[in-house]
């Protein structure tokens, strides 16, 4: 046996835990190097190069620890990878009192040396996450059937079970496992409730299509793969956030979920989870084999980026949200987010460009406050923007950044820190994702109105915030303005308002220049007539965003606006 399929059984991240954990079983059998998971359209390929002696060598351990949630519940004997829960816990509480008020930069040596004394196991919040969305009993006693048995029981059991899953069939072994929502989401469905409709409260009959081998599987993929995150004032609910592996050995996998855990993510949802798909797209950029050194990092072993997009990698999250309902969680959420997958990365130059480009959308997503209602808006149109690809995704894009340069202006008046995106990015991303805007931004009509925009708008509030005293007037009013004109029915609406906008702005620079002040070139009435003609073919909705979009990002020579102090505003 070479490979085995998983079907996408449930459409949840259950089929990936599923897929990760027999890659992570396989790949502790002698003389296996690399496991790898390819991605089909209805399944998850796992291919391995066993032989019948190298499957009875598959070690005998659960593949994650047994839990000690309390005092109540006994260690079986035999069972050595065990935690203490409540100890850890006691131990998390002393890390958190002692960081209380203070930031770790400046914590002192003292401080530091406790911190490392408590520093929590790796795996802690997926401990954490097990025992409050109450796995741990089903994962517990299959811990403890699997230590107790001989070892050739385990090994008639798991190959017996091997050769059932590569013929599809089911695995008719009799460990006492039940399906779970943490480890399969549609297991709580219709039994979320104390008594659902028609069913009694221990009915059984959701366990008739479990298969124990698979979910003692979901179960190592959990620990292998997952990256649980909590959330709300208390900390009660739980975010569920699962890469998708599109063509990965399971070794790198399991390296990249792990930084991605580690990654210090925040955020509410909308945030937390575009934070996490750019996060996820830059580790594997700057950790793959052939660009670590570029980039100054550590390479992850098996990870190789070159001629791929990270898209082709690792394909995507599931995410799945767990609600705190008091007493219990329920599964109120589950979606799927897309990677990046913008260009191929075929060389330095263009990793250094991707991770520029990733950089660069991390810095935009952290400044946004979801707390405000405007701007937790502006997180959801970006996650929408990364649930999909090509020109629709590019087109979700647009808005985003449309809607976001008139925030840069009003924020910067307020006095916050606030980051613009680049011109050579955008265009990067546009004619790399969606060709039939590319003559658009190619157009010397467009260029021109959105540099004369940019010039009445973000640039003109920099000289401002530079103390500049020549600076032009700001026209605060001008892109909120045209993205409202270029909803409206037809074009006519948008043309006039350019239009009256160009007049206004060739009239000041003639004023400047009679003042001898700085002033950039008029718009031409060719380069006018050039964006009529674009606006009158591809939509007044179409080439106003992108208009608002590319006006109000700054071109790579520019630096951000700065106040005395040195800081970004």
């Amino acid at each position: 046996m070479t490979s085995f399929r998983l079907a996408k059984a449930t459409g949840t991240h259950g089929d990936v835990f599923a897929a990760a954990g027999l890659a992570d079983l396989l790949s502790s059998a002698d003389g296996v190097d690399e496991v790898r998971i390819k991605e089909l359209q209805t399944a998850f390929e796992i291919q391995a190069p066993l032989t019948p002696e190298r499957i009875t060598s598959i070690a005998q351990i659960a593949g994650y620890p047994f839990l000690k949630t309390n005092q109540k519940v006994k260690v079986p004997g035999g069972v050595s990878d065990w935690v203490d829960y409540q100890r850890e816990k006691e131990k998390a509480a002393r890390r958190r009192k002692l960081l209380e008020g203070k930031r770790r930069k400046t914590a002192g040596e003292e401080i530091e040396q406790l911190l490392k004394q408590e520093e929590p196991r790796p795996d802690w919040r997926l401990l954490q996450v097990l025992n409050t969305v109450q796995g741990d009993e089903t994962s517990n006693r299959i811990h403890s059937l699997i230590v107790a048995l001989k070892p050739r029981e385990f090994s008639d059991s798991v190959r017996s079970a091997l050769i059932a899953l590569a013929a599809g069939e089911q695995s008719n072994l009799k460990w006492p496992a039940t399906s779970v929502q943490l480890f399969s989401p549609t297991a709580a469905k219709g039994y979320s409730r104390l008594k659902p409709d028609s069913t009694d409260r221990n009915d059984k009959t959701k366990e008739q299509w479990t298969d124990p081998f698979v979910e003692w599987l979901r179960y190592r993929g959990y620990f292998a793969v997952g990256c649980p995150f909590f959330q709300g004032q208390k900390a009660e609910h739980v975010r569920l956030l699962c890469p998708i592996p599109a063509d990965i050995s399971i070794n790198a996998f399991k390296q990249v979920a792990r930084e991605l855990r580690l990654a210090g993510l925040f955020g509410g949802p909308p945030k937390l989870d575009s934070l996490a798909v750019l996060e996820l797209a830059e580790l594997l950029v700057r950790h793959s084999e052939e660009y670590a050194a570029m980039a100054s990092a550590r390479p992850i072993p098996g990870l190789k980026m070159r001629g791929k997009r990270p898209s082709d990698v690792i394909s995507g999250i599931w995410v799945t949200h767990y609600q705190s309902l008091g007493s219990a969680k329920a599964v109120s959420a589950i979606a799927t987010l897309a990677l990046p997958g913008w260009f191929v990365v075929d060389n330095d130059i263009q990793a250094k460009a991707f991770i520029d480009i990733l950089t660069e959308h991390k810095r935009v997503v952290r400044s946004l406050e979801d707390d405000h209602s405007d701007e937790i808006g502006l997180l959801i149109t970006y996650r929408r923007f990364l649930e999909s690809r090509g020109e629709h995704a590019i087109a979700t894009l647009l808005e985003f950044m449309a809607r976001f340069g008139a925030l840069v202006l009003r924020a910067r008046e307020q006095g916050r820190k606030i980051p613009q995106f680049t011109t050579a990015h955008l265009e990067k991303l546009v004619m790399g994702n969606a060709p039939k805007f590319s003559d658009i931004l190619a157009d010397a009509g467009f260029k021109a109105v959105a540099a004369a925009i940019r010039a009445a708008t973000v640039n003109a509030q920099a000289q401002k915030a530079m103390n500049r005293p020549d600076y032009r007037e700001i026209r605060y009013d001008l892109l909120p303005d045209l993205r409202r004109k270029s909803g409206l029915p037809g074009n006519e609406q948008l043309i006039q308002s350019i239009s009256e906008f160009i007049s206004l702005y060739n009239v000041e620079n003639a004023r400047r220049r009679e003042l001898n002040k700085p002033a950039p070139r008029n718009v031409t009435t060719e380069e006018f007539e050039s964006l009529v003609r674009l606006i009158e073919s591809h939509g007044a909705s179409v080439v106003g965003p992108m208009l608002c979009a590319y006006g109000s990002c700054r071109l790579p020579r520019e630096e951000e606006p700065t106040d005395v102090a040195g800081e970004l505003k």
